[in-house]
C-alpha cells in the first residue's frame, strides 16, 4: 500500500513536470516575435541613420559646388545640372536605388545661394513585419559670400600672354580683380622686366610666368563675358547708316561740339578740345578715332563705338587728352568705349599715356586687342575704370590704374563677375 502510494505520487510529479516544460516553451516561443521586432526595428534604424548620413554629405558636397559655380556667369540649369551630378556621384549604388524622386534643387541667384531637398523611401532590412518603406529626408544649402569685382579680363580662350605686361610699367588694381580667360600652359598671363602687377587677386585660367605680382596668380575657372548680352541687345538699336562721312581733322584752338551719329572714314583730333554731347552715343565706322599729342576728347555719359573695315580702332597718341564718362542708363549703359565683336582691326587699339587719361566707364573689345603703352599714369583719377578686351598688353614706363568700388552697380555699371568669393554651408 505504501509503495503504491509512493507510485501515484511519482506519477503526479512526472506529469507536473512535463507541464512546466510545455509552458516555458509556449513563453519562449512568445517571446520570439517581440525579440524579432526589436531586433528588426534597431537594424533599419541603424540601416536609415547610415543611408541618411550618406545622403546628407552628398547634399553638402553638391551644394557647395553649386554654390562655387555661382562665380561663374553660367545659367540657373547649369548650376542645378552640377549639384545633381556631384550629388549622385557621392552615393553608393545601394542608395541610390533607394531614391524614388528627383531631389529638388534652387538657385537663388540674387542672395547667392544653392539650396538641395531630398527625400528617399528605404525598404527594411527584414521585410514588411512592421513598416512597408521608411521615410528619409535631408536638406542642404550653401551660399557664395561676395568676392572682389573683376575689372580687368582678357577673354581669349587659348593664346599665350594673353594679358602681357612689359618693361617698367606698372598695373595697379585697386579694390578689384584680374582675371584671364585662356587656358595656355605655359603664360596665359605673363609679366617680364621690373615693371609690377598689384591687385586685390590674380586669377588664370592656365598657367602664369612672372613674379612681381603682388598677390601671386591663382587658379581660377573660365568665366563668360559679362557684357555680351548687353551688348548685343544694345547693338541691335543702332542704325549704322553714315551721317557724317569722312570729316575734316579738326586742328583748331578752342572747342568743337559733335553731334551723336555715325561717322564713316575715321576722325582726327590734332588740336584743340572736341566735346561730345551728353548722353550721346557715337559711332565710328569704316576708320579710326585718332586723338593726337595735342588733341582733347571729353564727353559726359556717352558711349563711343566702333565697327566696319580693319582700319577701325581707337588710338590715343602721347600727350593726348581723354576726359570722359560713361551713360547712366540703357542702351550701352556703364560702356564708355566698344568695338563691335565682328570687326576686326589690323592693329590692337592704342592708348599712348603722357595724356590726362580719365574715363569712367569699361572700356569693351571682346574680340580685340588693347595696347597701353608710353608713360605718365592713366585711370589715376578714374571713379570707375575697368577694361574687357581679348588680349591686353601693358607695356612702357608708366603706370596702369583701374578701379571697381563693391557699389560700383549704383553709378551705372553693369554686372561683372567677382572674384574670391568664399563659399559655405548654411547652418
Amino acid at each position: 500500500m505504501r509503495q503504491a502510494s509512493r507510485y501515484k505520487l511519482h506519477r503526479l510529479l512526472k506529469t507536473f513536470s512535463s507541464d512546466a516544460r510545455g509552458t516555458i516553451a509556449i513563453t519562449f516561443g512568445m517571446s520570439v516575435i517581440p525579440l524579432a521586432l526589436a531586433g528588426s526595428v534597431a537594424l533599419d534604424m541603424a540601416n536609415s541613420s547610415k543611408v541618411k548620413s550618406q545622403l546628407q554629405a552628398a547634399a553638402d558636397t553638391a551644394v557647395l559646388a553649386a554654390a562655387t559655380r555661382l562665380a561663374g556667369n553660367a545659367s540657373e540649369s547649369d548650376k542645378e545640372e552640377i549639384a545633381l551630378s556631384t550629388f549622385y556621384a557621392n552615393l553608393s549604388p545601394y542608395v541610390q536605388e533607394q531614391i524614388t524622386s528627383t531631389p529638388e534643387v534652387s538657385v537663388d541667384f540674387p542672395n547667392q545661394t544653392v539650396s538641395m531637398n531630398v527625400a528617399v523611401s528605404s525598404a527594411p532590412l527584414l521585410g514588411h513585419i512592421l513598416r512597408d518603406e521608411i521615410g528619409i529626408s535631408v536638406s542642404s544649402a550653401a551660399t557664395l559670400a561676395p568676392g572682389t569685382p573683376v575689372c580687368m579680363m582678357a577673354l581669349n580662350p587659348t593664346k599665350s600672354k594673353s594679358i602681357n605686361m612689359q618693361g617698367t610699367a606698372d598695373l595697379l588694381a585697386v579694390g578689384c580683380a584680374v582675371h584671364v580667360n585662356s587656358s595656355h600652359p605655359g603664360n596665359a598671363l605673363y609679366q617680364n622686366g621690373t615693371g609690377t602687377g598689384t591687385a586685390d587677386s590674380f586669377c588664370v585660367k592656365g598657367g602664369y610666368e612672372g613674379t612681381n605680382f603682388t598677390p601671386p596668380p591663382k587658379h581660377c575657372y573660365l568665366e563668360k563675358d559679362p557684357i555680351a548680352a548687353q551688348f548685343e541687345a544694345d547693338w541691335a538699336t543702332v542704325n549704322t547708316d553714315c551721317q557724317y562721312s569722312n570729316w575734316p581733322q579738326i586742328n583748331i584752338d578752342g572747342e568743337t561740339e559733335l553731334s551723336p551719329g555715325v561717322y564713316c572714314g575715321g576722325l582726327d583730333i590734332k588740336k584743340g578740345v572736341v566735346k561730345l554731347q551728353t548722353n550721346g552715343i557715337y559711332v565710328f565706322k569704316n576708320g579710326p578715332l585718332n586723338v593726337q599729342a595735342h588733341g582733347t576728347l571729353m564727353g559726359d555719359k556717352v558711349a563711343i563705338l566702333f565697327t566696319g573695315n580693319d582700319t577701325t580702332r581707337l588710338i590715343t597718341q602721347a600727350g593726348a587728352d581723354i576726359i570722359a564718362s560713361a551713360r547712366t542708363e540703357s542702351p550701352f549703359r556703364g560702356i564708355i568705349f566698344a568695338q563691335e565683336p565682328t570687326s576686326i582691326p589690323q592693329s590692337e587699339n592704342l592708348i599712348i599715356g603722357g595724356g590726362e587719361i580719365n574715363i569712367n566707364g569699361i572700356m569693351y573689345f571682346p574680340t580685340q586687342p588693347l595696347k597701353v603703352t608710353g608713360n605718365g599714369e592713366i585711370g589715376t583719377n578714374a571713379a570707375q575704370f575697368a577694361i574687357i578686351a581679348d588680349t591686353i598688353s601693358i607695356e612702357g614706363n608708366g603706370q596702369l590704374k583701374i578701379k571697381i568700388g563693391q557699389n560700383y552697380a549704383s553709378t551705372g555699371l553693369p554686372d561683372l563677375p567677382a572674384s574670391g568669393e568664399i563659399v559655405y554651408l548654411n547652418d
